[in-house]
């Protein structure tokens, strides 16, 4: 901004208003005294980067609810995604959203969370919302995880929904 010439009290009111970017550790809320967090990361490395940073933060717990992002990558991708996904404390994962493809592959969220101790496998988003709502307590994080519409619990969670 400087070299463009930019004022300095632009630069700064510009900063000051800059929520950072949507779907990129974007608060949501809180719930139960947790908060509430939306990540878009959908690969192995971005989910093991928001992980290791959030578990950093220092919250009593760290629950995960992550949807994979079509059966392609999540088949692809397997082993990856059971090892960084029993990273946090708590891991719940949402069926694979399909996207542009078919399940000609056979795969399910459920595969991966038989690899994954202790994880829990939703079928819905309703149901998986309903469940973080009965985890939450002071001192958490809850994070949803993933490229589809997995967001879409999250703020059902902070609205009380």
């Amino acid at each position: 901004c400087h070299i463009l010439g930019v004022p300095g009290a632009a630069v700064e009111q510009g900063l000051g208003a800059f929520q950072g970017a949507k779907r990129r550790f974007e608060k949501k809320g809180t719930v139960n005294g947790a908060d509430v967090y939306d990540d878009y990361a959908h690969h192995p490395n971005e989910v093991k980067a928001l992980l290791t940073m959030a578990m950093s933060l220092g919250y009593k717990r760290v629950i995960c609810a992550f949807q994979p992002h079509t059966y392609s990558r999540t088949q692809a991708l397997f082993e990856e995604f059971a090892e960084v996904l029993s990273l946090p404390d708590v891991t719940l994962l949402a069926e694979i959203y399909a996207a542009r493809e078919d399940n000609t592959l056979g795969i399910s969220s459920k595969d991966l969370c038989q690899r994954i101790p202790g994880s829990q496998y939703f079928p819905t988003l309703k149901a998986l919302t309903a469940h973080l709502r009965e985890l939450a307590q002071p001192g958490d994080l809850i994070l949803t995880v993933g490229a589809g519409d997995i967001y879409t619990a999250g703020e059902a969670l902070v609205k009380g929904e």
